[in-house]
């Protein structure tokens, strides 16, 4: 029987799956961390002021033997009226992204890190600065490729 050759878009495709065959690692492991959470029953005076919120973002994200030492954390606050804050703190391992509503007692954050173990640190001293009273959390790995057979 003979073998019938390749269309040109199951050539493409097969050209694909190599180069992605080649790909490092990093690729099938995942590029990092991401969790989605969402903070119920945490006191109004923690969520209503930028400053505040800065000062715990900074908080959380420091004290990790392996972050890069030479990059200092960049915080971004806004103050909303009367109350109310978005925030972030970044270096190049590490961005915390929160938004506050203190008047429903909520907070919503991204924390995204290379390791995930970082991003779970981060997560644990937000939960004991901030004492929410429920906590929810997605986690997702970015930068994961998926098999093709997958998609």
């Amino acid at each position: 029987m003979a073998t019938a050759s390749l269309t040109p878009i199951h050539k493409e495709l097969a050209e694909a799956k190599q180069k992605v065959n080649m790909l490092d690692s990093s690729f099938s492991t995942g590029l990092g961390t991401h969790l989605l959470v969402e903070m119920w029953k945490a006191p109004f005076s923690s969520l209503a002021n930028a400053q505040v919120i800065g000062d715990i973002l900074e908080r959380a994200a420091s004290g990790f033997e392996n972050l890069e030492r030479d990059s200092e954390l960049r915080v971004n606050t806004y103050q909303f009226d009367p109350y109310g804050v978005s925030a972030t703190v970044s270096n190049p391992v590490l961005h915390i992204l929160i938004h506050t509503w203190p008047e429903r007692e909520y907070a919503a954050l991204d924390i995204f890190a290379r390791n995930q173990g970082h991003a779970h640190m981060v997560l644990e001293n937000l939960k004991a600065i901030l004492n929410p009273g429920h906590v929810e959390v997605i986690e997702i790995t970015r930068g994961q490729l998926l098999d093709m057979e997958d998609t």
